[in-house]
């Protein structure tokens, strides 16, 4: 192999494990958020569906991936089939195991791959043929942010049996607020880095709609209002100390897009990005394990 091609390049193309990384600490921390315990088997489950909808879309996405030259491409190109039956047989089973161990999360998980499903294949009644979510404007980068909710916020809140919570349920509205709009940077911060291949292949990505200085602007005001949900949800009763420091992710964030803009989203500072954010998310959760103070007020 190619240094571009090495061994490793086509591990992290195929597994994605910065997107995995982040979705799973990201569930660990809202888990414990609902329930005050940390729950090994959300991340598990999480890092298995992300798992199974990253691999399916590089399959997919051949010719995108091969325009904006990411690395493993060619691997892909030549065990795509036999690549796609092994993922539709592992997604069969931890759908199973996953249903076993924690049934409440089941009809998350369905929804999940049914929109994930919808995001990579064309099988969406479109005039002049079917289209899929990736190729419609609207719903490119929502879709994705809304996979995320269903995976690293909802799973959990059902998986920890507070479902029927209003509290619970209060929070959670005011951390999806928080979270949607924060992934959603990361979406247009990915699009920018692809946007050469996505211009090429006609994804309506807002970069190749709007143009790159737009889409740093749009990220920025989506940036700021993360940063100021959590404190105006402390400062209104339903969220404690524990959620309104969330609002330091998206502070980073904020300097991380200053720092982009001045030198470029090329593919490794974008993953990068992505392992800060997994990191920080990391990093809260061992200042709960190892026991350091927690205000609830």
């Amino acid at each position: 192999m190619t240094p571009s091609t090495s061994a490793w390049a086509v591990f992290q193309m195929v597994t994605r494990p910065h997107i995995l990384a982040i979705a799973g600490f990201a569930s660990l921390v809202f888990g414990w958020l609902f329930d005050g315990a940390f729950h090994p088997l959300f991340p598990a489950l999480v890092a298995a569906d992300w798992f199974v909808v990253n691999l399916l879309n590089r399959v997919v996405d051949l010719p995108e991936d091969a325009r904006n030259g990411v690395p493993g491409t060619a691997f892909l190109a030549r065990h795509g089939t036999a690549v796609t039956v092994a993922t539709c047989a592992f997604f069969a089973a931890v759908l199973a195991v996953g249903h076993l161990l924690l049934p409440a999360a089941t009809p998350l998980r369905v929804a999940f791959h049914v929109i994930g499903f919808a995001y990579n294949y064309r099988v969406i009644p479109w005039p002049g043929g079917r289209t899929r979510f990736k190729q419609m404007y609207a719903l490119k980068n929502t879709s994705s942010a809304l996979l995320f909710v269903l995976s690293v916020i909802l799973l959990p809140l059902y998986g920890s049996g507070h479902a029927e919570d209003a509290l619970a349920w209060e929070r959670a509205g005011w951390l999806i607020a928080f979270f949607f709009p924060l992934e959603l940077t990361y979406e247009v911060l990915y699009d920018l880095r692809d946007v050469d291949g996505d211009r090429a292949e006609r994804i309506p990505t807002f970069p190749v709609v709007h143009g790159e200085r737009w889409a740093y602007a749009v990220c920025f005001l989506a940036v700021t209002w993360s940063m100021l949900v959590p404190v105006v949800g402390h400062l209104a009763g339903p969220l404690r100390l524990r959620e309104a420091v969330l609002a330091a992710g998206a502070l980073q964030q904020f300097m991380v897009f200053l720092w982009i803009r001045r030198v470029g989203p090329t593919g490794p500072r974008v993953v990068n990005v992505t392992y800060l954010g997994a990191s920080q998310l990391a990093s809260y959760c061992a200042w709960v394990a190892v026991g350091l103070p927690v205000f609830d007020a």
